[in-house]
Parts: structure tokens; C-alpha cells; sequence
């Protein structure tokens, strides 16, 4: 079973088009109660605890608390039919609006690609956990590494726990996780994987310094959208055939090692 994880976008919409949501994401009261702390920071704290958490700028604050304000929790597929929610929530691959996703290009994916990416990918999500790409998202300010202490939990890392590895990774499922996503959303769920999975973690360099590749942070956004959407027009089912990805970049076996497989822009080649 092969399961692809990338993180999310910071910038989202209310993608209200021809797609049609899939039902809820799999940990709708969890994200309930984060939705409930983070009120009562404002309520305890003032605007200014939820600024430092969110370690926005004033001007963006004010979109942020906006945003929390209108937020409104689903906890069942029945709730979707409620108007008031349905203008406000998209499917979760159509939300996120960042350079990765603008790579992906989900929007122009035909009818099996779009379903590949339904049955293999994962969005990450401080908020709501993990997604598939149709599950239904509403526009949201949490990130994964933010110092939201719940329930006794410390962070969201703590909060989250296994159970993220457990959903996207279930106990002898013998899957093999891609790895696409950030550092900090990476080890939500990695660390976690029960003894039979496996990981790939995939690299993409702008050149090789010391050995090693020379990471950029937009170009590495990019080239994740572009590998999500070649392993979907290839219906890719195994992980050994991530090594023929070839859009604007080429496997590097010579620095790649166990458990990574890194890519070098192909100008730099």
C-alpha cells in the first residue's frame, strides 16, 4: 500500500467549484476541541495570545481572528448540508492555494488521477490532522509546529500522537509511506509508523554542496506539486519507481541513500 504525505499551505480558499467533497476528514472532534482552545486563548489571553501562537503580523491578525471566528466545526457528513457550512467548506486539495498545490494542478487532473490522488495522497494539517484530498476543509490558521498546549498535551505533536501514523499507515497494512511533507509535519507522523511500514523521504536539491543537496525552500514547494501529480498520471503503485521522476529534476543516486531518495535540478546536472 503506497501513501503519500505533504504538507499544507498556509494560503487557502473557499474553493467553491464543480468538485465535490468526500465526506469529513477522519478526526472531526479532535478538531473541534483544537478549534475550542484556540477561543479560549482569546477569551484568556486576548487577541495577543493567539498573535504569538500564530506568530502573525498585526495586519494579518486581524484575517486570522476572522477566520477562527467564522470557522465552524463538522462533526458529520450531515452537517455538510447545512448552507451556512457548505459556503464555507471545499475539498481539501482544492483549498490550499500555495506553490505546491499550484504545482500539483489538481484542477486539470482527469477523473483517475483525481481518484488516484483521493486513494494515495494525505494532507497534513495541524487543525484537522490529516485529510484526504476530498475531504471537507474550511480556511484555518494552525500550523503543525505552533505551541498549542491541550488536554494536557504540551504541542500539537503530542496532541496528535500516533494516531495520524495510525490512520494514514494501519498496523500489517505493509505500507510504504512517500515522504513529501516539511520537516515540521514530517515528524507528526513518521516516528510513529508501525514496524511494518516503511518511508521514502524524497530530497530535491538546486545543485550539491559537500555532498549533499542544496535545498531551497520554494523550488523544493514546487517540485513536491510536480512529483505528486507525476505519481498520479503514472498511477505509481511502487515506491521503486519514484527514481524515473523527471520533471525538471533527476535521481541522484550518488548522494541518495537508505530510506532518501534525492533529485538535482537538471540545469545543475
Amino acid at each position: 500500500m503506497l501513501q503519500v504525505i505533504i504538507s499544507p499551505a498556509k494560503q487557502m480558499r473557499a474553493a467553491q467549484d464543480a468538485f465535490e467533497v468526500l465526506g469529513i476528514p477522519p478526526f472531526a472532534h479532535e478538531t473541534a476541541r483544537l478549534h475550542r482552545a484556540l477561543l479560549d486563548i482569546e477569551r484568556d489571553e486576548g487577541s495577543g495570545g493567539l498573535q504569538t501562537l500564530w506568530n502573525v503580523s498585526d495586519r494579518l491578525l486581524t484575517t486570522c481572528l476572522d477566520t477562527l471566528h467564522e470557522f465552524m466545526p463538522v462533526l458529520s457528513d450531515a452537517d455538510l448540508a447545512d448552507p451556512d457550512i457548505a459556503r464555507r467548506i471545499s475539498p481539501a486539495v482544492m483549498s490550499y492555494h500555495g506553490i505546491q498545490y499550484q504545482s500539483m494542478a489538481p484542477e486539470v487532473m482527469d477523473a483517475a488521477q483525481l481518484d488516484w490522488l483521493q486513494n494515495h495522497l494525505w494532507i497534513l494539517s495541524g487543525l484537522y490532522g490529516c485529510v484526504r484530498p476530498f475531504h471537507a476543509v474550511e480556511p484555518y490558521r494552525l500550523e503543525m509546529g505552533a505551541k498549542l498546549a491541550v488536554d494536557g498535551a504540551r504541542d500539537l505533536y503530542a496532541f496528535w500522537g500516533d494516531r495520524l501514523a495510525r490512520a494514514i499507515a494501519p498496523a500489517d497494512s505493509n505500507a510504504t509511506i512517500v515522504n513529501l511533507a516539511s520537516v515540521e509535519y514530517a515528524k507528526a507522523v513518521l516516528p510513529h509508523l508501525a514496524s511494518d511500514a516503511t518511508a521514502v523521504t524524497c530530497l530535491f536539491g538546486e545543485g550539491i554542496r559537500n555532498g549533499k543537496p542544496i535545498q531551497r525552500s520554494t523550488a523544493s514547494k514546487k517540485a513536491r506539486g510536480s512529483m505528486v501529480r507525476w505519481m498520479a498520471e503514472n498511477k505509481l503503485e511502487d515506491a521503486a519507481g519514484l527514481t524515473e521522476f523527471n520533471i525538471g529534476y533527476r535521481h541522484a543516486p550518488e548522494i541518495s541513500y537508505p530510506g532518501t531518495l534525492v533529485f538535482i535540478n537538471e540545469q545543475m546536472l
